[in-house]
């Protein structure tokens, strides 16, 4: 296999700011997630959402990010390759050092959240894609709007193919604007008369209500969390940032930060095991 000609320091170098990239935006997820939580129906974890799926400066942002992730994830990989193809010959009692069982750790760390971000995407970036089924909403406002527009004998049809199929009513939002919690055969009359949009939220909802997958969830923020206590000491390093005289403030830093984003993405599933 032949890898890229690119120095060793300067792949951890790009590995270094790339993880801390990913590690900042997950104030940003966690702040738009803890929406949640907020006994308001969704409304403003719609809001957010919807501001995240439709502002130009967030879609070239969602590039960027999507970019920090593929360079960490394809470069930490040809790393640990090149780190394995110089030593070919394997020592039949190798010495347990605190830097093998670290990385072996981290690599290990970074598989297990590598396939459970595929199933996150899977639930979420898909469905908003049309790449995967999720529940989907309508703005009634807009259709409204359209039958006013000399448009009602056929917004009228679609509604009422619509209405045979759902008791649309019990899918109102308390303001009477949206029409949500649809799923992909219940929306598809409407498709016509404005577009139909992910709701994320009872995505959401749906999927922390579920035992297995709130476990599931819980246990992969442990695991993020140990990765980030090695990642963020590890990437200050490469940049040539660690120092005697603050060594210890980043090791308070890094546990305090990783304490942060774990408890605020572990209050998601249980408010929604607990108090939903």
């Amino acid at each position: 296999m032949n890898l890229p000609k690119i120095a060793s320091i300067s792949k951890k170098i790009v590995v270094a700011l790339a993880g801390l990239f990913l590690a900042l935006f997950l104030l940003v997820h966690m702040g738009i997630n803890l929406c949640l939580v907020r006994p308001d129906d969704g409304q403003w974890f719609l809001a957010a959402s919807d501001f995240m799926g439709s502002n130009y400066v967030v879609k070239v942002f969602e590039i960027v990010l999507f970019a920090a992730v593929f360079v960490h994830i394809v470069l930490n990989i040809i790393l640990y390759i090149q780190n394995r193809k110089a030593r070919p010959v394997r020592y039949k009692r190798q010495s347990k050092t605190k830097t093998s069982s670290t990385s072996r750790l981290m690599m290990l760390s970074g598989i297990l959240i590598f396939l459970f971000l595929i199933l996150h995407f899977f639930n979420f970036f898909f469905v908003k894609l049309g790449w995967s089924d999720g529940k989907y909403m309508v703005n009634m406002e807009k259709v409204n709007e359209c039958a006013l527009n000399g448009e009602e004998e056929v917004v009228m049809a679609k509604f009422a193919d619509f209405e045979r199929g759902v008791d649309w009513k019990s899918h109102l939002s308390k303001d009477g604007k949206w029409i949500y919690n649809l799923t992909s055969e219940e929306a598809e009359p409407l498709r016509g008369v404005e577009k139909v949009k992910a709701d994320f939220y009872h995505v959401a909802a749906d999927l922390f209500t579920q035992p297995l997958y709130s476990i599931i969830y819980l246990l992969m923020f442990i695991v993020l969390g140990i990765h980030l206590t090695h990642a963020i000491p590890s990437a200050f390093q490469t940049l040539g940032l660690n120092h005697n005289k603050y060594n210890g403030f980043i090791k308070w830093f890094t546990w305090g930060y990783v304490a942060v984003i774990v408890l605020g993405f572990s209050a998601i599933p249980v408010y929604f095991l607990f108090f939903f």
